[in-house]
């Protein structure tokens, strides 16, 4: 099994850690704080929830105290150091986000593949009669010289997978925790066995769990205490089990 580190702390600090370690990346698979909190307001907290009568409780505003204040910029400048120079980056966030992070991203001297995008087979129906629902999340690929791109046949940037299961949030959950399926794709198309992937906003740390089920080495980093003992918990009591879950569903 390949070597995987976890760090408690904020993103710029540890990253800069690594800096200073000299060490660099394959790839950089991430899902940084939206600040959509900020966008539509703490009282519109229940457009998050999949209904007015849900009760998740990972949506209170004080749960989602991470998502608000938060630079979109600032931890893009550690990339070009971190990266190696055939290396691919993924970042998940909102459209209105991304046009601002491939400018930022270009002027560092990072390529900018596209924009995809993860179709969700059963969307959240908040406030469904007043907006069509939100069945997407968008990806930007970028890149840093000669690419990983395993592919056999046409891949048109299309990402189709239910919201996560309840299965994979039994160690506990994070109100953006992505499908392992969706990333184990991912993963196996921009990065080969034995390759370092680092997530700087692992969460509950569903990046760590796909790349130890693709033999991947796997860097992540968490600044908040709950969800960083969730990611360490999933990451290591992955078991053949869930493994063979995850690929009776592909």
């Amino acid at each position: 099994m390949n070597k995987t580190e976890l760090y408690l702390g904020g993103c710029l600090e540890e990253m800069d850690k690594l800096i200073r370690q000299n060490i660099q990346v394959d790839a950089i698979i991430t899902d940084p704080p939206f600040n959509l909190v900020g966008k539509i307001g703490a009282d519109k907290m229940h457009m998050f929830r999949q209904g007015a009568k849900c009760k998740d409780s990972s949506m209170t505003e004080e749960k989602m105290s991470f998502d608000t204040g938060f630079s979109q910029e600032a931890w893009l400048d550690r990339i070009p150091k971190l990266l190696k120079k055939d290396g691919n980056i993924i970042i998940f966030n909102d459209w209105e986000n991304m046009g601002d992070i491939a400018k930022y991203l270009r002027a560092r001297g990072i390529k900018v593949k596209n924009l995809n995008h993860w179709q969700k087979t059963n969307p959240q129906p908040a406030e469904w009669r007043r907006r069509f629902v939100g069945g997407r999340e968008y990806i930007l690929h970028a890149v840093k010289g000669k690419i990983v791109f395993n592919v056999e046949k046409l891949h048109k940037g299309v990402f189709e997978y239910p919201l996560t299961p309840q299965r994979e949030k039994k160690h506990g959950k994070h109100p953006n925790q992505k499908p392992i399926s969706l990333m184990e794709e991912i993963i196996g198309i921009l990065s080969n066995k034995g390759q370092i992937i680092l997530d700087p906003f692992m969460g509950s740390g569903t990046t760590g769990v796909a790349c130890k089920n693709l033999d991947r080495e796997f860097i992540g980093i968490e600044m908040e205490e709950e969800y960083f003992k969730i990611a360490e918990k999933r990451i290591n009591n992955v078991d053949n089990s869930e493994q063979e879950q995850e690929k009776s569903m592909k």
